[in-house]
């Protein structure tokens, strides 16, 4: 049975939408009557009628608002590769990045792409755009099954799809999952995805995470992408070995990785009180 007052509140909306022009209301009438049929709360402070309300959404801009160098904190990254994050991953950023990776908010979506999009033109400015290949860290087949959707292609295939990936930049999903058995940059290799090593990584320690994900991405036989430069793109950095072993074997393939580019990283022991995003 519908709630007390669901009837009444649809006829208010009725002329609500009524005595607006028209089709400046189309957007607020939608936004509105799903608000009613499928009612939902802010992901960040649970405000009724919106996954991330208005509020949160200027929070979530002012955090990102400027980009950080965050390397340093993250111990199992190679030495000197530059990662830029766009913000912390704390706070609201945090919880919008959890609903829209794990708890199917793809409707967040839009929310996050302006946030990729400015780490991508500023990583990509540092780097030197001409020419450079961004390159997204591949999700494992188990998280692509439970999901249903793989979180950093969709945000990337819609900035691509916009336009709104730096200029002078390729978009290539250059490295892959390798075959069980076989080795890191084995031939015949590209294009298989596979699950990595039982555990997950979350419960892992640095030296852990390392030897879970180390030799379990490809890029293709040795000097297979000479004299490519590429940025390598992931959404949040913690530790830093996914990033690393994505580099690794772009370099094993004769690629040049410039620097990485994320969405948001964990805050670590080192960070300097001048990167704090507020």
């Amino acid at each position: 049975m519908p709630e007390p007052g669901y009837t009444d509140r649809l006829l208010l909306l009725a002329d609500h939408w009524r005595l607006r022009p028209w089709p400046a209301a189309a957007g607020a009438a939608a936004a509105d009557l799903g608000a009613v049929l499928l009612p939902t709360s802010c992901v960040v402070c649970g405000c009724a009628d919106h996954s991330l309300c208005v509020p949160c959404r200027a929070l979530l801009r002012r955090s990102t608002a400027r980009p950080y160098y965050a390397h340093e904190a993250a111990e199992a990254l190679p030495g000197a590769l530059p990662v830029l994050a766009a913000g912390r991953y704390a706070g609201g950023l945090a919880q919008v990045l959890l609903a829209y990776k794990n708890h199917g908010h793809t409707d967040l979506a839009p929310v996050l792409r302006p946030v990729l999009a400015g780490v991508l033109h500023r990583a990509a400015e540092d780097a030197g755009a001409r020419g450079l290949v961004l390159v997204p860290v591949p999700g494992t087949a188990r998280a692509l099954r439970r999901r249903g959707y793989s979180p950093l292609d969709l945000l990337l295939g819609a900035l691509r799809a916009r336009r709104l990936l730096p200029a002078q930049t390729t978009l290539a999903p250059l490295v892959v999952h390798s075959r069980p058995g076989r080795g890191a940059a084995g031939p015949g290799t590209r294009g298989a995805v596979v699950v990595h090593r039982p555990g997950g990584q979350k419960s892992l320690g640095k030296r852990g995470r390392r030897a879970n994900v180390y030799g379990t991405m490809t890029a293709g036989a040795p000097g297979s992408l000479a004299g490519i430069r590429c940025l390598v793109v992931d959404d949040v950095l913690t530790t830093g070995a996914t990033i690393a072993e994505a580099t690794r074997a772009l370099r094993a393939a004769g690629a040049q990785v410039q620097a990485a580019a994320v969405i948001a990283a964990t805050p670590g022991p080192a960070r300097d009180a001048a990167n704090t995003n507020g």
